[in-house]
């Protein structure tokens, strides 16, 4: 999979996006859904680890994220779920929480 394009991850700002990240991608922060930036600490065989800061300081942790998890996870009204794991490189789909 070919990881997305910096215009690609800006589509996200709004908190609906697919995307494809490697270590190191940062996901703008969806404000309207009061999540902050994501930075991708690391995307391999365990899974895919997620850390993001909101807006009043908080840290959100997810670790170890994967396709068969049994669904998505969700940080404050964000939804991130993982569609799929190739190498270095995952796909992730971020949407509303319901």
């Amino acid at each position: 999979m070919k990881p997305s394009t910096p215009a690609e991850l800006r589509a996200c700002a709004d908190g609906t996006c697919t995307v494809v990240v490697k270590k190191g991608t940062q996901i703008p922060p969806a404000t309207g859904l009061r999540a902050g930036l994501f930075t991708v600490s690391a995307v391999g065989a365990k899974g895919v680890d997620l850390t993001s800061v909101d807006a009043t300081g908080f840290t959100s942790s997810l670790l170890g994220q994967r396709p068969d998890q049994g669904g998505p996870s969700t940080v404050n009204e964000l939804s991130i779920a993982v569609l799929a794991i190739a190498g270095d490189t995952a796909k992730l789909r971020l949407f509303p929480a319901e």
